[in-house]
Parts: C-alpha cells; sequence; structure tokens
C-alpha cells in the first residue's frame, strides 16, 4: 500500500453526528497512519443564538481527541453553505495530495473502510475511467448475487467516498453547463441511472438556486467522462442522518441505515464495466413499472417546455 489517503470530514451544526463520525473514524483500522482535514462551515446570517452554540460546540467536538495520526482543522468565518464548504475543502486537500477520502458528520464508518478505500485508490490509481470510490452499498443490493467483493455501478454514492486528483480536475460547477453538455452526449437515461433518479433535471434545479447538491454536478461529469464508481459487495459505511437535521436529508430511519455491512473486504482487479446485475436490480426490483412510468413521462414533459 503507497502512502495513505487524507480524509477530509465535513462539519456544520451537529455535534452529537459529529462525535459518533469521528469515533467510528478513530476505531478504522489505518486511522493512527492517516492525516485528518476538519471543514467546520460558519453560521448562517441572522442564525439564532442555538444554532450559534450547536455550531460552536462542533468546534469543541472536533478537539476532544486526536481522532487521526494528524488533524488539522478549518473553520469558515462565514457561512460557505454544504456545497461550497464541500468543494473547497476536497480543492484544498488535493493541491497537496493525489488522493482524498470525503466523510460528513451522518456517515459511520466500519473498521474496513479505510483498507478498503486506500486499497481501491492503488489498485486503479491509473485507470482513468475509474473514478469515484463508494463505501456504501445499498442493503437492498445483497440480494443480488456478486461473485466478486466490489463491483461498478454508475451512482457517485457519497456516504464515505474517495476519489482521485486526475478524476476531480475534472469537476465542473456550473449546472448550466452540464445540463448543456449532458444534452450534446445523450443517453439521459444513463445519467438517471436507468430512469430511476432525477439527476438532469436537479442540475436545473440548481442553476436556479432551488437546490444545493454538489454531488448532481459531481455525478454529471462522472457521466460525462464515462466514469466508472467502485463499490464494495457489502457496504462499509451506514448513514444514519435522516433525521431531519440535515441538509436535502428528510425524516427516514431506514434510508442509509445498512444492517448488512462488512468489517473486511479485500480489493481486486474486476472487469471495468457496470455490474449487470446490479443495474437490473436497481431498475426493475427496486422500482416498480408504474415509477418508471411516472418517471419516463415527467421527464419528457420537462423536456417540451423547458428546452
Amino acid at each position: 500500500m503507497k502512502k495513505l489517503a487524507p480524509v477530509a470530514f465535513f462539519g456544520y451544526n451537529r455535534p452529537g453526528h459529529t462525535r459518533q463520525t469521528l469515533e467510528a473514524l478513530m476505531q478504522s483500522r489505518l486511522s493512527e497512519q492517516t492525516e485528518l482535514y476538519i471543514f467546520i462551515d460558519g453560521p448562517r446570517p441572522g442564525a439564532d443564538k442555538e444554532a450559534i452554540e450547536k455550531n460552536n460546540e462542533v468546534k469543541n467536538v472536533v478537539r476532544e481527541k486526536p481522532w487521526c495520526k494528524e488533524v488539522k482543522i478549518f473553520e469558515a468565518e462565514t457561512n460557505k453553505g454544504l456545497f461550497h464548504s464541500i468543494v473547497d475543502g476536497i480543492n484544498l486537500v488535493l493541491s497537496t495530495h493525489p488522493t482524498v477520502i470525503v466523510l460528513e458528520d451522518d456517515v459511520r464508518v466500519f473498521p474496513g473502510f479505510l483498507t478498503f478505500m486506500n486499497n481501491a485508490l492503488d489498485l486503479y490509481e491509473k485507470e482513468d475511467r475509474v473514478m469515484h470510490i463508494s463505501g456504501f452499498s445499498k442493503p437492498q443490493f445483497e440480494n443480488v448475487p456478486i461473485k466478486e467483493t466490489s463491483y461498478f455501478f454508475n451512482h457517485t454514492t457519497c456516504w464515505g467516498w474517495a476519489t482521485w486528483k486526475r478524476a476531480w480536475a475534472k469537476f465542473n460547477p456550473d449546472p448550466l453547463q452540464l445540463m448543456k453538455l449532458a444534452r450534446q452526449k445523450g443517453n439521459l437515461k444513463k445519467l438517471n441511472i436507468n430512469g430511476t433518479f432525477e439527476h438532469f433535471w436537479s442540475l436545473h434545479s440548481i442553476a436556479h438556486k432551488k437546490f444545493q447538491s454538489w454531488n448532481t454536478l459531481w455525478h454529471t461529469c462522472v457521466f460525462l467522462n464515462d466514469g466508472l464508481c467502485l463499490h464494495p459487495a457489502k457496504s462499509l459505511t451506514a448513514n444514519f442522518g435522516f433525521d431531519g437535521s440535515g441538509t436535502n436529508c428528510d425524516v427516514n430511519e431506514q434510508v442509509g441505515n445498512n444492517p448488512f455491512y462488512s468489517d473486511d473486504l479485500p480489493v481486486y482487479p474486476i472487469p471495468l464495466e457496470n455490474h449487470p446485475a446490479i443495474s437490473k436490480y436497481n431498475t426493475y426490483k427496486m422500482h416498480s413499472f408504474r415509477f418508471r412510468t411516472v418517471f419516463f413521462i415527467k421527464h419528457k414533459l420537462r423536456f417540451l417546455f423547458r428546452r
């Protein structure tokens, strides 16, 4: 294994979540050899006393323990928002490192997480098509027979993920330009994960300030470059933030709470193609014919009236 990838952690106003995430990271093997960059966003303009206190508490929590080999803390003086906080933080880490592992404050990692991520980053370092390494695998995919310990699936799942400087260099923050490029490329069904997720029109919402999502832009950039996203056959992370406390997260105790996880997974070369059984299961088993029909109609209507 080459030099370990640093971890970039992003927090804001959830001290309890922050502590859980960092405690789990500390228990992950290789944490004692890993650099940790902590980015804390500042309070929003006009924030009330309670919000400011929570933000300050997060700043105290991240200083409670030496969570990794070396910890560097960056506190924003003003509120950047989730989009700019994460993009700026990744840019900063990749300005001095060739790789980065990214964690937000509602992702719990399991002990083998750092090992899997670093091994995958090493294995696919020079494979330009591989752009994204995910630590999360949907629990529903436990029903899919996967012979290997990992698989490729065209979804930039961001509940514990990693990338390379060479891949992130292709990130484009302009949603309208990405919409134009996606139209030109075609195959928007693939962009929208076989008609099961609304990435294309999310770009429109981001452009008009109705929605914040750096990952929609990143997912689109991976699509435009015919990139591949590697996932573990069994999840190495779980998301515990669907309690109404986070950005872009509704209250749902089941989403991201994966009971099927692995403590350790070896990484070895697999065919550079999306796993056909995973793609089929995601499309036809997890989403009904009615769901896909409604999605298709809505998508076509938007094209007619918003071109």
